[in-house]
């Protein structure tokens, strides 16, 4: 579809003007990013750790918990033009196999008809070069999640359940390749909203406001799972779980791992994108720590189901 936009991790534009070159604004590939801008695992695969210690004490959950069964998401027509009215968006809505959309002046609005990806962009400014972006034209990061989220409250777009989880920011340089300088002529900020369920986070469902120069809102981004209550299981407990750890490995850049230490463990949600087949939202623990490689160190991420009763799989 002519302007869709999917930000699925590090963007990376070079553009040559009179022997200078822009790199446009990019989003680290982190895995705190949540599926297209909102959890992703990057493409690093999984390795296996021959030994895996524990820095810190583990924390105490209760023997059981709650597992959500989801709802599928499916837009209609309808459905669309009522989420487009939220922003203000009353122009033609045109469909393609995979969305329907309203291209407006300044802002496009783009919804998935399977799982309801929405985003609402102002392309002109969210392409990292437009003078109004310039770092000094952007608020503070307080100021910036205090305009994300009246946005969305304002706008009736705030879902049940999202509670505010991070700040990142889209940064542009200007390049001069005779003396290899540069200068900082773009940058925006992203604030970041996630879901939670029985009181933990959910991984995968979020909603992003990036706001730029000015306090103007240049794109929000939405990407959630809905889910009701099933039945509670018993669970791992936190050592069970680094156990579990030691048979499929961590996901990480290090070459050869050596040894890992867990500095970080808590329980979560994990949450596919809508579109994917995923019958359950499971209790989850999120492991995150250092590795030791052949020629280095770094960190390393795993995501451990903890309901053995429904296997050992994510989804």
């Amino acid at each position: 579809m002519v302007g869709k936009q999917i930000a699925t991790g590090f963007t990376l534009l070079v553009l040559l003007v009179a022997g200078t070159a822009l790199l446009s604004v990019g989003y680290p590939q982190e895995d705190e990013d949540i599926h297209g801008g909102l959890e992703i695992a990057g493409p690093y695969g999984v390795q296996k750790v021959p030994e895996i210690t524990s820095a810190i004490a583990f924390p105490k959950y209760s023997g059981q918990a709650m597992v959500y069964r989801t709802i599928d998401t499916t837009v209609s027509k309808d459905d669309a033009l009522k989420m487009a009215e939220k922003f203000g968006m009353t122009g033609s809505l045109e469909e393609d196999t995979l969305s329907y959309y309203i291209k407006g002046n300044p802002y496009m609005f783009d919804i998935e008809r399977e799982g309801g990806y929405m985003t609402y962009t102002w392309d002109d400014r969210h392409s990292g070069v437009d003078p109004r972006d310039h770092p000094e034209n952007l608020p503070i990061d307080e100021e910036c999640r205090k305009i994300a989220e009246a946005f969305l409250t304002s706008h009736g777009l705030m879902p049940e359940g999202a509670v505010f989880s991070s700040v990142s920011h889209g940064e542009g340089f200007f390049l001069n390749s005779t003396n290899d300088t540069s200068v900082q002529t773009y940058k925006d900020t992203r604030v970041l909203f996630t879901g939670t369920l029985s009181g933990y986070p959910v991984t995968g469902s979020g909603i992003y406001v990036t706001v730029g120069g000015g306090g103007d809102i240049l794109k929000v981004g939405k990407r959630w799972r809905d889910a009701e209550p099933y039945k509670e299981f018993p669970i791992l407990s936190p050592e069970e779980a680094i156990e579990e750890l030691k048979q499929t490995g961590v996901v990480t850049t290090v070459g050869s791992p050596k040894k890992a230490v867990v500095e970080e463990i808590k329980l979560c949600y994990y949450a596919s994108p809508p579109r994917d087949e995923q019958p359950y939202l499971k209790p989850t623990y999120s492991i995150r720590g250092t590795v030791e490689g052949e020629n280095g160190t770094g960190t390393f991420f795993q995501y451990v189901p903890a309901v053995p009763e429904l296997g050992k799989g994510l989804y």
